[in-house]
């Protein structure tokens, strides 16, 4: 029988090789004249450190998609990460804005003076909200059908109606014997906002979603 050369590598005997321990045997001759060597090879630290990176970008990836569609990237068309950064960076500016005209029109109701009723405050609440509603529904019946075919310009129009609504309410105050009127103006400009705003985002939903998951991207927005 011919010489000949082999090697096999093969886990401890006692079957554990969770360590990363691996025994490297090596024999040289013919079945009679065996001649071998063995090593004991251990894995390398850094395959830990890989283990603790793969569980830190596990981790980072199961956070990720509590904010993003199921399947992102490929699930979304290009254009939904800069218009949802925008979004994020408009609505912002918005929560701060409502908080500070939310304060004025407290402030002009009479909210911590000692001559405001609790009925006059509520009457006038009323009457700005009602006239928010009205608005509403009639702009709704005006303009419903054609929201989706202009969808980025009713978007601009929301905006804007939305902030000359939250001006309404933060000059309200310098206004006292035509205060109504101001609020009102106010109540019925946010109210075009709340129709157009919530009609055009259905629509531009349905262009980012390219998997049928509309549900998901409206659901998960940054």
């Amino acid at each position: 029988m011919e010489d000949s050369t082999a090697r096999e590598l093969i886990p401890p005997s006692d079957g554990n090789s969770g360590d990363g321990t691996f025994i490297l045997e090596e024999w040289n001759g013919s079945a009679s004249t065996k001649l071998s060597r063995t090593a004991v090879i251990t894995a390398a630290p850094s395959l830990s450190i890989q283990r603790s990176g793969n569980r830190f970008g596990h981790v980072w990836r199961r956070v990720l998609e509590a904010f993003v569609p199921e399947g992102f990237p490929s699930s979304v068309t290009p254009d939904y990460v800069p218009f949802q950064a925008w979004d994020s960076l408009q609505g912002l500016s918005t929560y701060i804005r409502t908080m500070l005209s939310t304060q004025a029109l407290l402030s002009a109701i009479g909210v911590g003076e000692k001559s405001a009723t609790v009925l006059g405050a509520t009457f006038q609440w009323f009457l700005r909200d009602l006239t928010g509603m009205v608005g509403g529904i009639l702009f709704t019946f005006y303009q419903g059908s054609n929201l989706d075919s202009n969808a980025k310009m009713w978007r601009l129009v929301a905006d804007f109606m939305n902030d000359l609504g939250m001006l309404m309410d933060l000059v309200s105050p310098l206004y006292p014997s035509a205060f109504i009127f101001v609020v009102c103006l106010g109540s019925l400009s946010r109210s075009f906002t709340g129709v157009a705003s919530g009609a055009t985002r259905a629509a531009l939903t349905q262009h980012f979603a390219l998997q049928n998951n509309a549900a998901d991207i409206s659901a998960k927005v940054l």
